[in-house]
């Protein structure tokens, strides 16, 4: 009995696995793409909360040095995080050293304790995620929402001559 030229090719495409290659890397593709710009995202994440918190830092310094002016504070903050869109604020406290927040201009401390001044400099910003804005949800798994702002605050302690 002869075999058809059909026939004969069956066994040879049942060993040819050429195309498996290709297959998998379709398959894996997308997976990996999307871990690619979720780590790019979070890495622009990560550096604009880093320099958002040296802005921070910078304005807290400049006000322990001069507390006369909000507006010089949150902008030397601004100015240093080199960031567009950022907003600063400044708040000022006083606290005793048992810990009870006062009022720093009219509030005094229980005997001869003494008070201490804060400076405290607030800095938001809206971040744009390359993904996505929506919430992902993982069925079983949980939700993600990525982050639509960034902030970052830092206290300091006013050594008042």
């Amino acid at each position: 009995m002869r075999l058809s030229p059909r026939c004969r090719s069956r066994p040879r495409l049942l060993v040819d696995r050429s195309g498996n290659v290709m297959i998998e890397f379709a398959l894996a593709l997308p997976i990996l793409a999307l871990l690619f710009v979720g780590l790019l995202d979070l890495g622009r994440y990560s550096l604009q909360k880093s320099a958002m918190l040296q802005g921070a830092r910078a304005g807290a310094q400049y006000g322990i040095l001069d507390y006369s002016s909000d507006t010089k504070v949150n902008t030397t903050a601004r100015n240093a995080s080199g960031l567009t869109g950022v907003t600063a604020s400044t708040s000022w406290f006083c606290e005793c050293t048992s810990g009870v927040t006062i009022d720093c201009t009219t509030g005094t401390c229980a005997g001869s304790v003494t008070k201490k001044r804060y400076v405290r400099v607030s800095m938001t910003k809206p971040f744009d995620s390359a993904l996505t804005t929506a919430t992902l949800n993982f069925s079983g798994f949980g939700s993600w929402t990525p982050p639509t702002s960034l902030s970052a605050s830092v206290t300091m302690m006013v050594v008042v001559p």
